[in-house]
């Protein structure tokens, strides 16, 4: 059975001085999928930085935009990302400078771009949930055999029986 992903402090990952992994294998908090989700994440603990990496899939039902009919979509996704920790920075006079994020946010390198509070918690689990929201396509199109928009009726007028009454008011 795989670890489950619950938060971990990020304390506990500077203590463990090596990565800690997780197998995936379970249903995700918000993400309503057919199959668990099943892959596989890292983090550890680098200096001013969590350096994450993971990959998972599953698979969603999605609603076609255009047809309205329901879907299968493979959902994958595929990270490695570092996520600032907020500490100084090398340059800074003293550890106890106060600094203020959004200004560091400059300086940071191009991979660095989301933040952690070091005395905070990593919750792996929502770091799965963001990676695979992101995947979710933007038009959801059931594919080229796509029949089209629904007609409402059978004698070529195809009109929406719902604006029947705005009809009416013609002269």
């Amino acid at each position: 059975m795989s670890d489950p992903l619950h938060p971990i402090l990020i304390q506990e990952l500077k203590a463990l001085g090596t990565a800690h992994r997780w197998q995936i294998e379970q249903a995700i908090a918000g993400l309503d999928t057919l199959t668990p989700v099943r892959g596989q994440l890292t983090v550890e603990h680098r200096g001013t930085v969590l350096a994450v990496k993971g990959q998972a899939a599953t698979i969603v039902t999605l609603c076609c935009d255009r047809c309205l009919q329901h879907f299968n979509h493979p959902l994958q996704a595929s990270a490695d990302e570092s996520i600032w920790l907020g500490e100084a920075s090398p340059g800074a006079a003293s550890e106890k400078e106060a600094i203020n994020p959004e200004d560091q946010l400059l300086e940071l390198d191009a991979d660095a771009c989301d933040l952690l509070n070091p005395r905070g918690s990593f919750d792996p689990e929502h770091w799965v949930f963001e990676q695979l929201s992101l995947q979710l396509p933007m038009v959801n199109h059931c594919g080229s055999e796509c029949p089209g928009p629904p007609t409402w009726s059978s004698d070529g007028r195809g009109g929406d029986p719902r604006w029947a009454a705005l009809g009416q008011l013609k002269p």
